[in-house]
């Protein structure tokens, strides 16, 4: 005896997959170009974006060099630097205000006027709110 089958067939739940990678490339057609980016996603890490991402350049790809530019500055907004005199416990904690230079200046330039070489940068920020805020906060 047969069985009828009629109507619609029952549907499958689809697995839900918990790990998987995608791979872009910059020329899909001929890859062996451009750079290309592997993407990790993950749903127990991130449910909306992927994890870890790498990125292979092709060969003989040399990267533009940063140079920050000193003297350029945000308009007439002043950058913010908290930090401490040394790596001691007890050392003190300090603020200067920048109001004519550039905040990737500043995080990149291995020697700033008021400021010792063997100081620990707390925080650093861009505006006068700054100003306020971290004085109220490190007793400054």
């Amino acid at each position: 005896m047969s069985e009828e089958r009629r109507g619609r067939p029952s549907e499958k739940p689809t697995p839900i997959k918990e790990k998987w990678e995608m791979v872009v490339n910059e020329y899909p057609s001929k890859p062996e170009l451009g750079y290309v980016t592997t993407c990790y996603f993950d749903i127990n890490k991130s449910t909306t974006s992927p994890y870890a991402m790498k990125t292979a350049y092709p060969k003989g790809y040399k990267q533009n060099k940063f140079k920050p530019e000193k003297g350029k500055s945000y308009g007439k907004l002043p950058v913010v630097l908290v930090f401490k005199t040394s790596d001691r416990s007890n050392a003190k904690t300090k603020m200067k205000v920048f109001n004519n230079e550039n905040i990737d200046y500043i995080l990149s330039a291995p020697k700033l006027v008021g400021v010792p070489s063997n100081a620990i940068i707390l925080e650093c920020g861009v505006g006068r709110s700054f100003v306020e805020k971290w004085k109220v906060k490190y007793n400054l």
